[in-house]
């Protein structure tokens, strides 16, 4: 009897365990929208961009108070808010145009992470959102946490970019602008 309860008890952890991995792993249909470099593809390896919240059109922001924190900032054609992305065969790193130090988080991917940089380059995943194909998502690799800007989306100079389980969230997606620095120029 009590071998019984034991091995349905153990049947029933290895379910659970089933079922945590099929929600982190994605589906066949996600891996279809994955972002590559291909002809297709606006992103591409060695170009610089900038990033920017599709709900609030702020750009990811390398703080030029401590040359580590990352927020959600109006352009200002800066080359801290130009990041060159880099195609590893596997995954994407972002490049401070700045610093050169690579855009990351600290400890472990989940919900409330701050983004910030390091000196060693951080995988991430880009996905097409699934809603509107030409903006993107964007990913810690094997997981659901996804880049967020705080406060839902508020266009508030300074508001933290962190990661956060994917949702349908517009302030949860990003496009990507090639050249805005000489753009941005032009208009002065």
């Amino acid at each position: 009897m009590l071998f019984t309860k034991l091995t349905s008890c153990l049947v029933s952890l290895f379910a659970l365990t089933a079922c945590t991995v099929a929600v982190v792993l994605p589906s066949r249909s996600e891996l279809e929208s994955r972002v590559y470099p291909r002809a297709t593809e606006p992103i591409q390896s060695g170009l610089v961009f900038t990033i920017h919240n599709v709900k609030a059109d702020t750009v990811v922001d390398l703080s030029a108070g401590d040359n580590k924190t990352i927020t959600g900032w109006s352009l200002n054609g800066g080359k801290n808010q130009q990041w060159t992305t880099i195609w590893t065969g596997e995954s994407w790193n972002f490049q401070s145009v700045e610093t050169g130090l690579y855009l990351g988080f600290t400890g472990t991917a989940g919900n409330g992470t701050n983004l910030t940089v390091a000196s060693t380059p951080t995988a991430w995943d880009i996905w097409h959102d699934t809603v509107n194909e030409t903006n993107y998502r964007i990913f810690a690799p094997n997981t659901t946490v996804n880049w967020d800007l705080w406060g839902y989306g508020d266009a508030i100079s300074g508001d933290p970019i962190t990661l956060w389980g994917a949702w349908s969230g517009i302030h949860q997606t990003w496009r990507f602008v090639q050249g805005m620095h000489s753009i941005y120029l032009l208009m002065l």
